[in-house]
């Protein structure tokens, strides 16, 4: 590994020093298991685990660290009309299309042996990417954990979820959100109950035949103001079936619809430095690298991977990984400046940026976490990027503002 130089050594250490007492929680943090079931931990991924925490936690704006989950766009063609999705919405950001097969192994052999995670979804339906089958057996078959979230409403049979079996997936979440189809189609729009859990049953009965534990079957529920009373229907739904329930407050385009937070979301925006900028990847159908998971357009891209990275001028994507723009993201915690190209990347007002910044006055006016308020909640995080193009219609514009802003106090 290259030295990291002495004035890079004496900053790192002059950043350790700031943990203060709180040394031996950041060490138990370090080296604690990656959370992923069905991770093969071998010693490079250990190390590149633990360097990739020790780097996070040191805002090192070019890391040495690969990443250690990464998220595959696999297909961005999806079959339901969900409201506050840019997908279903008809946002077009890029071409239609399945990740090709030779995008994704140079992917798998450029970061492979250092993932412990991967994830076939992200703005399309995975189960209509043709290849997906195959594409959840390589990683499988490197010793990575992998995740599929489908909607399942797709035509499906008893030798698809076979292979879907077959393949090794590690963990399966299905959105249906409600009990009735009356409650389910508000939100997933085309969509139909019956094949859903049909299929459902399809999977089950392929885990029996095979004697497969996995993939795990996750019922993901999320709750709207029309399907709360459907809560206990699922529950004994997901149970006939042999399914895990995950329930989460669901988002909305426009004000909060449960501003009280009666409900728990599936995670709260908290104090720290993005976890995309160190740790999780982001890659889409076409090979550009997003900066996370909430960015849709091709505009936010940190560049673009080649599926031929030998080829004249083609970019690998440890070049892009460790580029200018990643880097000028990650500066951003460490001061919220830059010049004007700095000012428009979406990480520049992203509300992780934002609720660092103001963490670190808040610490440095000797304020404490029991006293400290993000001021985001996780609906008010999606409408940032909902919101985010200036050339929004009025029609799409709810809760955030056009780029430029800082949101809520």
């Amino acid at each position: 590994m290259p030295s990291l130089g002495t004035s890079s050594l004496r900053e790192s250490l002059r950043r350790a020093c700031d943990w203060g007492s709180d040394w031996r929680r950041h060490l138990r943090e370090i080296f604690e298991p990656p959370p992923w079931t069905g991770t093969k931990l071998t010693a490079k991924r250990r190390f590149n685990l633990y360097l990739g925490r020790i780097e996070h936690r040191l805002g090192r704006t070019t890391p040495w660290s690969r990443p250690v989950k990464l998220t595959v766009e696999s297909t961005n063609v999806c079959n339901l009309r969900c409201p506050a999705c840019f997908t279903g919405a008809g946002e077009v950001g890029r071409a239609r299309s399945d990740m090709s097969l030779e995008l994704y192994r140079s992917l798998l052999e450029e970061l492979g042996e250092y993932l412990c995670e991967l994830e076939f979804y992200n703005w399309g339906e995975p189960l209509l990417c043709k290849n997906i089958d195959k594409m959840v057996a390589e990683a499988n078959q490197m010793g990575i954990s992998t995740t599929i979230s489908t909607n399942l409403s797709i035509p499906f049979d008893s030798d698809k979820a076979e292979r879907l079996v077959e393949s090794g997936l590690t963990v399966l979440g299905v959105s249906i959100d409600g009990g009735s189809q009356e409650t389910y189609e508000q939100y997933r729009r085309g969509g139909e109950l019956e094949k859903v859990l049909h299929n459902c049953r399809l999977l089950a009965d392929a885990k029996s035949r095979l004697g497969s534990d996995t993939p795990r079957v996750i019922w993901e529920f999320h709750l709207f103001p029309h399907n709360i009373g459907d809560i206990d229907q699922v529950r004994a739904l997901a149970s006939e079936i042999g399914m895990e329930v995950a329930i989460g407050k669901g988002w909305l385009i426009g004000p909060d619809w449960d501003p009280s937070k009666q409900w728990p979301s599936f995670g709260e925006p908290i104090a720290a430095r993005c976890p995309f900028l160190w740790g999780f990847a982001v890659v889409n159908n076409d090979g550009g690298v997003a900066p996370c998971c909430g960015t849709f357009y091709p505009e936010d891209d940190m560049g673009t991977v080649a599926a031929d990275s030998s080829a004249n001028d083609a970019s690998g994507f440890r070049e892009i990984w460790r580029g200018e723009r990643f880097r000028k993201a990650r500066q951003l915690f460490h001061r919220r400046t830059g010049d004007s190209e700095t000012r428009r990347q979406i990480c520049f007002d992203c509300p992780n940026t934002i609720i660092w910044e103001k963490w670190v006055a808040h610490r440095a006016a000797g304020g404490s976490k029991e006293t400290f308020d993000p001021g985001y909640s996780t609906h008010e995080v999606a409408n940032y990027f909902w919101n985010r193009r200036p050339s929004l219609d009025s029609t799409r514009k709810g809760y955030g503002q056009t780029n430029g802003t800082t949101g809520p106090d």
